[in-house]
């Protein structure tokens, strides 16, 4: 009775029982699985969205653009600006001088 409670302590030990214990997995390769399915369900939603509202997004980028364009068109008169100012300053330095 002995060899045979021995032997399933043993048994629970043993290598060939520990392969099921293996299958633990790293933290970060949890977090990495679960970002790529986050990124995916992601992506489908993003899909989605897109084709049921193709006009809205349309409009979106257009904004977009109309932002940007406007952005660069106040820092070129700004840079305009500065660089007439600074010819002047120059101007006037070297006609006092």
């Amino acid at each position: 009775m002995l060899n045979n409670l021995l032997s399933k302590v043993k048994g629970v030990f043993s290598k060939s029982d520990k392969s099921k214990y293996d299958s633990v997995v790293p933290a970060d390769q949890v977090e990495k699985r679960q970002q790529e399915l986050r990124d995916r369900e992601r992506q489908r939603v993003e899909e989605d969205y897109r084709q049921t509202h193709p006009d809205q997004i349309m409009q979106e980028k257009m904004e977009s653009f109309e932002n940007k364009t406007n952005k660069l068109k106040k820092k070129l008169n700004i840079a305009i600006i500065t660089v007439f100012g600074l010819i002047v300053i120059v101007f006037l330095i070297l006609f006092f001088i």
